[in-house]
């Protein structure tokens, strides 16, 4: 299985066709609402309902086959894991690139708190997408001018949250089996639930419903001792060792933010922590990895837009694991219960509190 951060956005067309009649209120942002919305509109009018695209000679039969994969993932994910009946991946999109969006995340160099980029109707999003790279790294370089981290990384899928019927990318097809199941229950998790303002909350819930979605759809469709259920267990097991490691380390760096706030020698002290994260990853984790998702993490070049990028994508992950099991399970029930917070401003510690409270009640 390929690197598993990040490996889809809600990055939401739904905002950007709003901005389209909101021009006041963005100013400076139309063009990039314009330009976004162009792009949009190409791979809509390029779409091919399923039955048309299996039909097309000049598809491979492996696209074909990934084509046929989706429509069972689809299926299972919205009557077996309670996610959102909607009109999407029913059609198929060719692209000539390997990513269809470029995602920039900033961050300042003295915090973890991700830079938010504003959007009418979706609020706040900890990144931003752009059709092309040359683009993103213009904006992550104006990011930098201005004091921030900066990250731009590839994407293979995102979501306009119902505003259109998204379809199945090719971008999404060149990885593995389990990665293309896990990335479109993400996505569509995103369709099922998504708060206004709630980077954090949208992105770790897909992420643990893409993983554990993903098991349950192996699990219904090869039976539980498949090699299948295996390869994506030991991707699951690594995404756990991981973000309890990378939790713990973030919590750890944004303490010493904290104590060296007006230290001079901050950004030459976070270098070194940033090597220290790196030397107990190796220690700590490699040895546990079962997959090969996570194990060039060491390589990276880590700043606070990076390891921003992960708290968005982690934060929530154990809170949902533990609301999972307080629901028995039950996805109609995990949905139900996460959604009491749907208008909380700080949703992920709400929900924690929530547990807390029942696991005390009498």
């Amino acid at each position: 299985m390929t690197y598993r951060f990040q490996p889809a956005l809600a990055f939401s067309f739904r905002a950007i066709l709003a901005g389209i009649f909101l021009t006041p209120l963005l100013g400076c942002q139309m063009g990039y609402v314009i330009n976004s919305g162009f792009h949009q509109m190409g791979i809509l009018l390029k779409k091919k309902k399923f039955e048309r695209a299996l039909q097309d000679p000049r598809l491979d039969e492996e696209t074909k086959r990934k084509i046929r994969l989706v429509a069972k993932v689809k299926s299972f994910a919205e009557e077996k894991l309670s996610l959102t009946k909607s009109r999407n991946y029913e059609s198929f999109v060719w692209l000539d690139d390997k990513y269809v969006v470029y995602a920039v995340t900033a961050a300042p160099k003295d915090s973890l708190n991700t830079y938010q980029w504003e959007f009418p109707i979706v609020g706040k999003v900890p990144y931003k997408g752009f059709f092309d790279k040359a683009s993103a790294d213009a904006e992550a370089k104006e990011m930098e001018t201005k004091g921030f981290d900066t990250s731009v990384r590839g994407v293979t899928a995102y979501s306009t949250l119902g505003w259109f019927s998204d379809p199945l990318l090719s971008t999404m097809t060149w990885g593995d089996d389990e990665y293309l199941v896990e990335t479109v229950i993400h996505e569509l998790t995103h369709v099922t639930l998504f708060l206004k303002n709630g980077g954090d909350f949208n992105e770790s819930l897909a992420t643990f419903v893409g993983e554990k979605g993903a098991e349950a759809f192996y699990t219904d469709q090869h039976g539980p001792t498949a090699p299948s259920i295996q390869r994506i267990k030991n991707s699951n097991h690594d995404s756990q060792v991981f973000g309890k490691f990378i939790r713990r380390e973030l919590a750890r760096l944004e303490s010493f933010y904290l104590e060296n706030k007006k230290n001079s020698d901050l950004l030459a002290l976070r270098e070194k922590e940033f090597e220290r994260i790196k030397r107990d990853f190796q220690k700590e984790v490699v040895p546990q990895l079962k997959s090969r998702d996570y194990s060039r993490f060491s390589e990276k070049k880590l700043n606070n837009a990076v390891l921003s990028g992960y708290k968005t994508y982690q934060s929530g992950y154990e809170i949902f694991e533990r609301t999972f099991k307080h629901c028995h399970e039950n996805w109609v029930e995990f949905f139900d219960f996460i959604r009491k917070f749907s208008e909380s401003r700080s949703p992920i510690e709400d929900l924690k509190r929530a547990l807390e409270e029942k696991k005390e009640a009498p």
